[in-house]
């Protein structure tokens, strides 16, 4: 099934996967190198966490207004200006390491998951322009592929770890030049994936964008019980994602003693599983309704990052990690078009900001929780995050299970 049955908007989905995977790029480089950087410069575990969740925090506080400015306005300017403005977060990593400015730059976003305040400029628009530019029957289908375009964008931004070494022999400079080098690098990439999207066109009466809706009206009262639940779902993984993936290279270098350049293929592996997950979303979900193919993708999910605790190497660790990110391939992308299916089309961007800031709250506590425990030496306190993060995972699921198990998406409907 393609994504679009119209050659205009199959064209204009294809530019917005495009804009997306260059902006996304970035995060595979940071998710493995940034914690690992940081540390190298002088940080401990516990000031990680902080700086990670500044990310986090600065999504949480964007989202909903810059939700009802999508809504209200169209979406496409936001997503062309929250690319482009994650280009400032990069110079400053690249130009200073003094730790307010540090703060700073990761609040800007364009690092980690939680992709801070551009991120939430750019993502509710983003994910309702998507929803418009595909039909009712292919919409799960599209976000199957946005799935899988955003995790081969951390695949390769993994991979890229071994950038600043590159730079370093190619160019025979010291280490921390070798990283300024890789921040500017990908400063101008965020900039070119908004100009990636300057030419998606917006149908703002097909959007039903309504400029006359009052600004207090965040969403319908039919929609406010539903978005609420869904919300309370996506804050445990957002809790579970900042505790125990956030920092999870961190607990790789403590616990196996490897560095960034050894876990990157690790990383990008774990990201590829994307890749076979597109075709079988459609067929799962036909196969076994939403709400189980959810609750069974995440709750394998969290049984094998749980998993990890007991590996005996960072081999084994790694192979359980890309084991559950295959699994949470499937659940993450079910999850978000079954959204986008069981809201009005004029409140999409404002339920991707209700649900995405409540998985920013729990994002942004969870690498907090995180460095805590990675500040000992004890092997147990140390895999305590990824222990209870499988548990908040598992919870998770079985919450939606019990919420949406009644309730069917359009396509669902017989």
């Amino acid at each position: 099934m393609s994504i679009s049955d119209q050659p205009k908007n199959a064209l204009n989905v294809r530019l917005l996967l495009a804009g997306m995977a260059l902006n996304s790029l970035p995060l595979g480089f940071t998710l493995v190198v940034l914690p690992i950087y940081l540390n190298y410069i002088g940080f401990s575990a516990q000031v990680i966490g902080g700086i990670t969740s500044a990310s986090s925090i600065a999504n949480t506080v964007a989202l909903v207004p810059f939700a009802i400015l999508a809504d209200r306005y169209g979406r496409k300017i936001f997503v062309v200006s929250g690319f482009s403005i994650s280009a400032l977060a990069f110079l400053l990593f690249a130009f200073t390491r003094a730790l307010n400015l540090l703060f700073l730059a990761s609040a800007i976003g364009g690092v980690m998951f939680a992709g801070g305040f551009s991120a939430a400029v750019w993502t509710p628009a983003w994910t309702a322009l998507l929803a418009e530019k595909v039909g009712t029957t292919a919409r799960t289908t599209a976000f199957a592929w946005a799935q899988g375009t955003w995790t081969i964008a951390l695949t390769a931004g993994s991979l890229l770890s071994v950038l600043p070494t590159i730079f370093q022999n190619a160019f025979r400079i010291d280490l921390s030049t070798s990283f300024q080098y890789t921040f500017l690098a990908f400063a101008s990439i965020t900039i070119i994936s908004g100009l990636v999207v300057l030419p998606v066109t917006e149908d703002l009466e097909h959007s039903m964008i309504q400029r006359d809706r009052p600004s207090l009206n965040l969403v319908s009262m039919r929609s406010f019980r539903h978005i609420s639940k869904f919300s309370l779902t996506l804050g445990l993984v957002g809790f579970a994602a900042g505790l125990s993936v956030q920092l999870l290279s961190l607990w790789f270098n403590k616990v196996y003693k490897v560095d960034a350049g050894t876990l990157g293929p690790w990383f990008a592996a774990a990201e590829v599983t994307s890749l076979v997950v597109v075709p079988i979303i459609p067929r799962l979900t036909r196969a076994l309704g939403t709400s189980r193919t959810a609750f069974a993708s995440q709750a394998l999910s969290a049984l094998f990052l749980s998993l990890m605790v007991i590996a005996p190497s960072y081999e084994i660790a790694g192979t359980l990690y890309i084991i559950r990110n295959f699994f949470m391939n499937i659940s993450w992308p079910v999850q978000q078009s079954y959204l986008m299916g069981t809201v009005p089309p004029n409140e999409r961007a404002s339920a991707s900001a209700i649900t995405s800031m409540l998985w920013g709250v729990g994002n942004s506590i969870g690498p907090l929780l995180a460095g805590t425990f990675l500040t000992s030496e004890s092997y147990v306190s140390i895999s305590m995050p990824i222990f209870l993060g499988g548990i908040v995972y598992l919870a998770s699921a079985v919450v939606f299970y019990l919420f949406f198990r009644g309730i069917q998406p359009p396509e669902e409907i017989t």
